[in-house]
C-alpha cells in the first residue's frame, strides 16, 4: 500500500500542477532548476481494530516539499498544490505490478504547512521552500 500511495501522490501532483515531482529517498540529488516538488515517506501509525487482528487501520504520512524561485512564486504555487491535495480525488495506481493500472482512489488530508529557511545561505536550492504534512487513512482487512 505504501508504494502505491506514494507513487499515486507523485503522479497526481505532476498531472494537476504541471510541476516536476521528485520521489525523495536516500542519496537522491535535487535539481537546481526550480520550481519542483518532492514527496517523502514519513512515519506511519497502525491501529488494530478487531481482536483477531482481522482489521487494521494505518495512517500513512508523507511530507510534500515545494521549492520555488521567489516568495511570491512559492505563495502562488502553495495555493495550487494545497488545492490539488485537499480537494481532489486522487487515483491510486498499482505501482507494484502495473503502474498504469488504476485500482481505486483516495483523499488526502493536509495536517500542516511549514515554510523553512535554508540552513546554509549558500545553498540556493533550499531558498523559498515550504513543506506540507499529509495523511492518508487506509483500513485493511485480513487477506487484502
Amino acid at each position: 500500500m505504501q508504494l502505491n500511495l506514494q507513487y499515486s501522490i507523485i503522479q497526481h501532483i505532476t498531472k494537476t500542477t504541471g510541476l516536476q515531482t521528485i520521489w525523495l529517498y536516500d542519496g537522491i540529488s535535487l535539481p537546481s532548476a526550480k520550481p519542483f516538488v518532492t514527496v517523502e515517506q514519513m512515519p506511519n501509525n497502525t491501529t488494530i481494530l478487531s481482536k483477531q487482528r482481522e482489521t487494521i487501520q494505518t495512517t500513512y504520512r508523507f511530507q510534500v516539499g515545494l521549492y520555488a524561485n521567489s516568495a511570491s512564486e512559492r505563495a502562488k504555487l502553495q495555493d495550487r498544490l494545497k488545492s490539488a491535495i485537499m480537494f481532489d480525488r486522487i487515483t491510486i495506481y498499482d505501482a507494484e505490478n502495473t503502474p498504469t493500472n488504476e485500482v481505486g482512489y483516495f483523499y488526502a488530508q493536509i495536517t500542516g504547512e511549514t515554510p523553512i529557511s535554508p540552513e546554509d545561505i549558500s545553498d540556493k536550492t533550499k531558498y523559498h521552500r515550504i513543506y506540507f504534512d499529509i495523511e492518508v487513512d487506509a483500513t485493511l482487512h485480513k487477506g487484502e
